[in-house]
């Protein structure tokens, strides 16, 4: 299996690149990135729902649930088609189901917290946390164009780190690659 990583080493590198510039277009670029990344979003959603909804039909014969992957197969779909047709609708939609997470979790790490009060101590740092955490949802979705740019900027640093993490792999593998094939 090394073998195969070391003589594969130039897709790690490409990866790396290509995250790189997503990174890169996503922090001088974050309205478009966003903008491009809903409308991948609604092509998975259509793609993934034309394979569900062949699966629904293949599986009709041979499974008790191919009810189940045809209803999700026709989902995917309509709400891929609802994303071409209005791609700032689903972004807000993301952003809203973003913000209301962060305050589901930010009320479950408090709800712990104080659970956890029996157990040890210190546990005001959760509380604080998950307070944070609820101001984070609550201010993502008071203002959906800034929620939207600072995670389009969040996801550019994060491909950038992760570009520059896969390149230097890239190199590391490339040089084990030298050494084994000289």
């Amino acid at each position: 299996m090394l073998d195969f990583y070391n003589a594969y080493w130039w897709i790690f590198l490409l990866r790396g690149i290509f995250a790189l510039v997503l990174g890169v277009l996503a922090l001088g670029w974050p309205g478009a990135t966003f903008t491009t990344l809903i409308v991948f979003l609604g092509a998975y959603l259509f793609i993934g729902g034309l394979f569900g909804i062949v699966g629904g039909i293949a599986a009709r014969k041979t499974s008790e649930n191919w009810g189940v992957f045809l209803f999700s197969g026709l989902l995917g779909v309509i709400l891929g088609i609802l994303t071409f047709y209005n791609p700032f609708a689903t972004g807000a939609a993301l952003i809203y189901l973003i913000a209301f997470g962060a305050i589901m979790a930010g009320l479950f790490e408090m709800i712990i917290a104080i659970r956890l009060r029996k157990v040890i101590t210190g546990e005001g740092w959760y509380i604080f946390a998950g307070l944070v955490t609820i101001l984070f949802g609550i201010l993502l979705a008071m203002n959906p164009v800034a929620a939207a740019v600072t995670l389009t900027w969040m996801f550019g640093i994060y491909s950038i780190f992760i570009g520059i993490m896969l390149i230097y792999l890239s190199i590391r593998l490339r040089k084990v690659n030298k050494k084994t094939t000289a």
